[in-house]
């Protein structure tokens, strides 16, 4: 169904007159998404309550589509999605807005198109630089849910993949930057230590040299499929460390100098490679026993 809407949506928006749209070699400031909860903290109560995430936008070019799956991490539950969203202006002019909720896996996955229909004339998301309120999801707290803090963040939809925005003719993707919303429960604070990843990134691994097992550390900015392989210096793949979808975070991954079948490997220069969301990045190692 999905895959049908977006299709006729393009072919509106291709039939559709043309808007004025920002010159791509003079990008200006990044388009952006900005998740605020109000309130940001809530204390524990044997009462259910009701917190409103709204999300703001800051545009400088003309959008036609956005494509938003979001994510809350609520470590100790207790944090549900609710069923009414309240849109603003322009997404309310639009022809299709409209979002999904799977609680069972703390996701909401959004869409809003402009323009499909060959007679709709729906204004663009366009602030001019400004910060604009778009629309609030409500989101439940249990009563007597733990102290925690909850994230809110994008996340990658393995039907639609990660967040985007189109131009009028779908002819520019546009990436926008992610300021994450933050709720906290109870006496807990929103510390350095609760925030995700702003970057992929990847570390070298330690100890190098190594003789038994080393530990290569890296973090991902939000979920999606990750592959971290091991190659020799001839560019043979010796193990695949990891190869699922992964939430954003810290990880830390021991590899015990074994190929993909428990055997042991001689000693030598092998190389590291973690993909990720479009990051690709390389790094020796040395084995000596």
């Amino acid at each position: 169904m999905g895959k049908i809407i977006f299709t006729i949506a393009l072919l509106a928006i291709l039939a559709a007159p043309a808007f004025a749209q920002q010159d791509p070699d003079d990008p200006g400031i990044q388009d952006s998404l900005i998740f605020i909860c109000n309130p940001d903290h809530v204390d524990s109560s044997d009462a259910p309550q009701v917190v409103s995430l709204q999300i703001l936008a800051v545009t400088d070019d003309s959008i036609f589509y956005y494509g938003l799956p979001l994510k809350w991490y609520a470590p100790l539950g207790g944090v549900i999605c609710g069923p009414v969203s309240i849109y603003n202006w322009p997404i309310n002019q639009w022809d299709e807005h409209y979002d999904t909720v799977i609680a069972s896996q703390n996701y909401v996955r959004q869409f809003g198109f402009c323009n499909i229909l060959p007679q709709s004339d729906n204004p663009p998301l366009f602030t001019n630089g400004q910060r604009v309120h778009l629309w609030s999801l409500p989101f439940l707290i249990a009563p007597n849910t733990p102290e925690q803090v909850v994230v809110f963040d994008t996340c990658w939809d393995d039907r639609n993949g990660s967040v985007g925005f189109t131009d009028e003719l779908g002819e520019m993707d546009i990436t926008p930057a992610i300021q994450r919303g933050f709720l906290s429960i109870g006496s807990v604070g929103v510390e350095s230590d609760y925030r995700l990843p702003n970057a992929f990134s990847i570390s070298q691994n330690y100890p190098n040299p190594f003789n038994s097992s080393t530990s290569i550390e890296f973090s991902l900015p939000y979920a999606g499929p990750v592959r971290l392989e091991v190659f020799d210096i001839m560019g043979r793949k010796v193990a695949t460390l990891i190869d699922d979808v992964s939430n954003p975070g810290a990880y830390a991954i021991q590899w015990r100098g074994r190929d993909d079948g428990g055997n042991g490997v001689p000693s030598g220069v092998y190389f590291y490679r973690l993909s990720a969301g479009g990051f690709v990045e390389m790094k020796r190692m040395l084995l000596l026993k």
